[in-house]
């Protein structure tokens, strides 16, 4: 794009014009075959909730895990995600985002044969480690895919794709793991990467991608068909072939530039306060926070109940996420993840913390309540913004030559931070009480509200080209995303 078109552009009063004949399904299709990585992915975190209450029941199964046992099993899957990180970014560059989508598969359907035909407690933690790899290989492929796939208008309602993927396949592991057996559970779980292996055989690969490995003519045909026949895509080539001939290589420099250093430490920050406000541990041990509120003999029943309300919150982010923007959503998230926090906090406190080391037990009215209600606040919040607001903003505020190694390190770092609250969570409850470990999440939350309030930039309704033009040149112009326009491909 000449400086001329661009400056014109920018002094003009007239909002971009709509593409007619627009043709939507073909990135529906691509995006749905691609958000069977996230069901993978959440039916991997919502396994060990109904799991270990029969892996430590010996009543219950044949491979008895003790207590240090579940605990490995719970974060193992972090272990395994946090090399998947990396990895998947190594492979998104090299093999393409579609062929690394169908590799990401393998991991995945070798984790749960693993475990649900394992016979001792090595070869469980060693699938749940393969799954892990599967788990850190999605999050950072899948959102990279549909954010490259989408067209900037709606790139937004599409990339909660990822996170209600996510939560569906939650959801899907409590109804099964309350239905059969934690084996059966597993065996059931090789379905889902089965058909995205299968699927993705037939969807396109990223035009950003062939463009930037110079095949432009399969470039052109995967934009005519998700596009339409009949849509203009010359505008979004050139913004691609621009937006890729500012810096052909990426270097390790490029960390320690200014354009590049703010996104990726946005980003990093970003993955931080997902995972330290508690949200995997939350759901790791779903199950046992209701048994100690009280609800013994139904909390994978309650389970499936705060499910099912973490799918319409994620269902409701596709209305909201392109409208209200990001950065409003994370701030009402991250609020109301704060207060259900503390409100947990102050439901144990007084039903457990109150009269710590005695056998006195609560005797006041029953408040039961309070921590399902706090618990549906909470994920109500992560789901509808903290969860897909995350890994969208990821995926597109790195240039396209660094989005495999700056995405990889920050998946890496998400996982690591889940690795840490899911392994320490017992340990903090022991320190800090139940309550306290609730307070301190509640904490971490507001300081999140806080750090999106004054750094966080929203990028709702920009290209990707946007973007990096807004990152590469806010140094010299001092200008806000939302002064930036570029004229984009709009359907």
């Amino acid at each position: 794009m000449t400086k001329g078109a661009y400056i014109i552009n920018q002094l003009s009063d007239k909002p971009p014009q709509r593409k007619s004949k627009e043709r939507l399904w073909a990135v529906l299709i691509s995006c749905s075959v691609a958000a069977f990585g996230p069901f993978s992915f959440g039916y991997c975190m919502g396994y060990s909730s109904a799991a270990v209450t029969q892996l430590g029941n010996p009543n219950r199964t044949d491979v008895l895990l003790d207590k240090n046992g579940i605990r490995l099993f719970g974060s193992i899957l972090n272990i395994g995600a946090m090399i998947g990180g990396p990895l998947g970014g190594w492979v998104i560059d090299f093999f393409g985002r579609k062929l690394a989508l169908m590799i990401t598969a393998l991991p995945f359907s070798a984790g749960w044969l693993m475990i649900g035909f394992g016979s001792n407690e090595v070869l469980l933690h060693a699938g749940r480690f393969l799954s892990g790899l599967g788990v850190g290989m999605a999050s950072l492929i899948v959102p990279n895919y549909i954010s490259e796939t989408s067209p900037g208008r709606l790139r937004g309602a599409f990339g909660a794709f990822n996170q209600i993927g996510i939560v569906v396949g939650i959801l899907s592991s409590y109804i099964i793991g309350h239905a059969l057996s934690w084996r059966w559970s597993a065996i059931a779980g090789v379905g889902p990467p089965a058909c995205m292996f299968v699927l993705m055989f037939f969807m396109p690969e990223t035009a950003r991608w062939l463009l930037a490995h110079l095949k432009e003519e399969r470039a052109y045909k995967t934009l005519r068909w998700l596009r339409g026949k009949y849509a203009e895509i010359e505008n979004e080539i050139v913004e691609i072939k621009d937006s890729l001939n500012i810096k052909e290589k990426m270097s390790i420099k490029e960390f320690t530039k200014p354009s590049f250093l703010r996104p990726f430490m946005i980003s990093m920050t970003l993955h931080f306060f997902q995972q330290s406000t508690g949200i995997n541990a939350v759901m790791f041990y779903c199950a046992t926070i209701f048994e100690n509120a009280g609800f013994q003999d139904n909390s994978t029943m309650v389970s499936i109940l705060i499910g099912i309300i973490q799918l319409v919150a994620a269902v409701v982010s596709i209305l909201l996420i392109d409208r209200g923007g990001r950065r409003f959503l994370l701030l009402i998230g991250g609020v109301g993840m704060c207060v259900s926090c503390f409100s947990m906090g102050f439901y144990f406190f007084v039903t457990i913390n109150s009269v710590p080391d005695t056998e006195i037990a609560y005797g006041g009215p029953d408040i039961s309540w309070v921590a399902v209600t706090s618990i549906a606040v909470y994920i109500v919040g992560f789901a509808m913004a903290w969860g897909p607001c995350t890994w969208l903003i990821m995926s597109e505020i790195f240039p396209v030559k660094a989005k495999g190694v700056a995405s990889g390190i920050a998946t890496f770092f998400n996982w690591f931070c889940s690795f840490l609250v899911t392994l320490s969570f017992d340990v903090l409850i022991d320190g800090l009480t139940i309550a306290g470990t609730f307070w301190f999440f509640g904490s971490l939350a507001f300081l999140a509200v806080l750090f999106v309030y004054f750094y966080v930039p929203e990028t709702k309704g920009k290209s990707l080209e946007e973007i990096q033009m807004y990152f590469e040149g806010e140094e010299q112009e001092g200008k806000d995303l939302d002064e930036i326009s570029v004229t984009e491909t709009k359907l």
